[in-house]
């Protein structure tokens, strides 16, 4: 009975994965209005029953594909070797955010809601809360903790942390988007050293 539930649930997840799948494709190709989900069953296959099953509107499916792209991002933010001293720390997760802002999905979606957003604001502002405020809050969340080493200062982690967000995107997001000018490894770790010599030195000045 175990594993003929495990074997369910098994199938049950991979079929919400290779929705999500074409449900991109189609929403960052087409663009959230044009998409329907006749179109999403189309290219994936199967009945409606099951399609419906698992997202019930066009709505909850795109909310879906933001929480999983804004899942990777808060991964990204999160320290992966505590025993690291603090800027290490903070380049490390700097290089790995940017790495996703510019990947082709992280692009993709953020290309996506500027073109949708005046026609679905509710749409912009769950991908606001769930995207961008979800992952300065997680990386915020994570400075106040630091905040409390004798050697930093950090009186507003919430601003810093938008701040820190904001240095590592820079214009190198922007052309990511604009131009489709991904930048190179070396090109993303020098932009985040940067970036966090400037932060750490606000920290210290203000100490």
């Amino acid at each position: 009975m175990e594993n003929a539930l495990s074997s369910r649930e098994k199938r049950q997840s991979e079929k919400r994965a290779a929705i999500l799948t074409a449900a991109k494709t189609l929403f960052f190709e087409e663009g959230y209005g044009r998409t329907t989900m006749d179109r999403v069953l189309s290219a994936v296959g199967g009945s409606k029953r099951t399609l419906y099953a698992h997202f019930e509107n066009k709505e909850v499916l795109f909310k879906a594909i933001i929480s999983q792209v804004s899942d990777r991002v808060l991964y990204a933010l999160t320290p992966q070797v505590e025993s690291k001293e603090f800027g290490d720390t903070l380049a490390d997760m700097g290089v790995r955010y940017l790495q996703v802002m510019t990947s082709t999905e992280g692009i993709a979606l953020y290309r996506a809601m500027v073109a949708e957003a005046a026609h679905f604001p509710d749409l912009a502002d769950n991908f606001i809360q769930n995207g961008p405020c979800r992952a300065s809050k997680h990386l915020a969340d994570y400075l106040r903790v630091q905040s409390a080493h004798e050697n930093l200062h950090i009186a507003d982690p919430d601003l810093a942390a938008a701040q820190f967000m904001g240095m590592v995107r820079g214009n190198a997001h922007l052309l990511a988007v604009l131009t489709a000018q991904i930048p190179s490894d070396e090109e993303i770790r020098t932009i985040v050293k940067a970036a966090v010599d400037s932060f750490l030195r606000g920290c210290i000045a203000h100490h």
